[in-house]
């Protein structure tokens, strides 16, 4: 729980939001005597409400496994939603997408494994900009760009391996976690030619040169975060172009203008952080390869609505957790959805919210609260 908010400005202007912490006995203990106290003098408590979990209304789903061929998932990777509600389904073994209707109606694939245009190795990561899809064709290090009907427009190659931590703006700019390997900066910009723009934010911990995968597992036994996790970061850009940055083994984030210059940094105070941490640790206890690990994954996904809220999805495999932050980092609440898998998500522009299952491969639909 959150209890005090202190806020504090760098030099540079950068607002920077730190909590207590976790509750402990003596805070209770401190937090009990201020509420006798104001009860007696009438004066008024000090403690800040967290707001409360709020169940998202189910409205729809569908897919699945028990489906016919052409509509079976191999291996989803990410969802993206047209303005038209037409959504589609990146499937990265089949190397192509599945295109479904509003209602769930399945209407067709669009791609193939391959090389030439408008076909795909391993491809990872779909947005929708300016009534077009862009997709991360990771295998071909490139992306493509479709129409929405699914019709090849042009490609740009591009320095991606895979299409997590990488998202678009809205005039197609790539911008790339660079995860601080030879790299002194966090986040490389791209023009949608693929052209370097510029690269920014601060690193955490030092810079990679190479990945000493024995260096990692120890550290991982002594309790410390390797810096090859540090910087491992979720991208996602709202409609005016900021961008938020979402670290996946710490708990913060971080918001950019569209210059790329710092606005905030927020702590992320979650209880399910501690069961995923746990869960960590066990696996790498349990791994007798002294090179072999786990790596370290606090969040899953990110979406942002129509008032750039920041919706950060967990890495919850029993339920959907969602944890709600307002453009300027004000923590607004936590949503819980399906006891499922979910690892993506997706917001419409009527306010509903898309979630993709990574083991049951449905597709569930949401009507999200009107207000927190």
């Amino acid at each position: 729980m959150n209890l005090w908010r202190v806020e504090a400005k760098e030099p540079d202007g950068v607002r920077i939001v730190k909590y207590m912490g976790e509750i402990t006995k003596k805070k209770i203990n401190i937090l009990f005597a201020f509420w006798m106290l104001s009860s007696f003098f009438c004066l008024p408590a000090f403690v800040e409400e967290e707001p409360f979990a709020k169940e998202l209304n189910l409205l729809n789903k569908f897919g699945g496994l028990d489906v016919p061929n052409e509509q079976i998932l191999a291996n989803p990777c990410d969802i993206a939603i047209s303005s038209e509600g037409f959504i589609y389904v990146l499937d990265s073994e089949d190397n192509n997408l599945k295109m479904f209707k509003r209602d769930g109606t399945f209407s067709k694939c669009i791609g193939r494994k391959g090389q030439g245009p408008g076909e795909f190795v391993r491809p990872w990561a779909i947005s929708i900009k300016e009534d077009k899809f862009w997709v991360a064709d990771a295998g071909n290090r490139r992306v493509q760009v479709f129409s929405k009907d699914g019709m090849y427009l042009r490609s740009y190659k591009v320095p991606v391996e895979y299409g997590v931590g990488l998202a678009f703006d809205e005039k197609g700019s790539l911008y790339l976690n660079t995860k601080g390997f030879r790299s002194s900066k966090l986040i490389s910009a791209h023009d949608n030619q693929g052209n370097l723009l510029k690269e920014f934010g601060n690193l955490e911990g030092d810079l990679i040169e190479y990945y000493d995968y024995t260096l990692i597992k120890k550290q991982i036994k002594e309790g410390k975060i390797p810096d090859s996790f540090k910087n491992d970061i979720l991208l996602i850009t709202d409609r005016i172009g900021n961008l938020f940055a979402v670290h996946r083994a710490l708990n913060k984030f971080k918001k950019f203008s569209p210059k790329g210059k710092l606005l905030f940094e927020e702590e992320i105070e979650a209880d399910e952080y501690k069961n995923i941490y746990y869960s960590f640790l066990q696996k790498n206890a349990s791994e007798e390869s002294p090179s072999m690990f786990w790596a370290l994954y606090y969040v899953n996904d990110l979406a942002i609505d129509k008032n750039g809220n920041l919706y950060i999805l967990l890495n919850e495999p029993s339920r959907m957790i969602i944890y709600v932050y307002s453009s300027k980092g004000i923590f607004l609440g936590k949503l819980l959805g399906v006891e499922d898998c979910i690892f993506r998500i997706i917001i419409s522009n009527d306010n509903c919210l898309y979630g993709l299952s990574q083991e049951t491969h449905f597709i569930y639909k949401f009507k999200l609260p009107d207000s927190f």
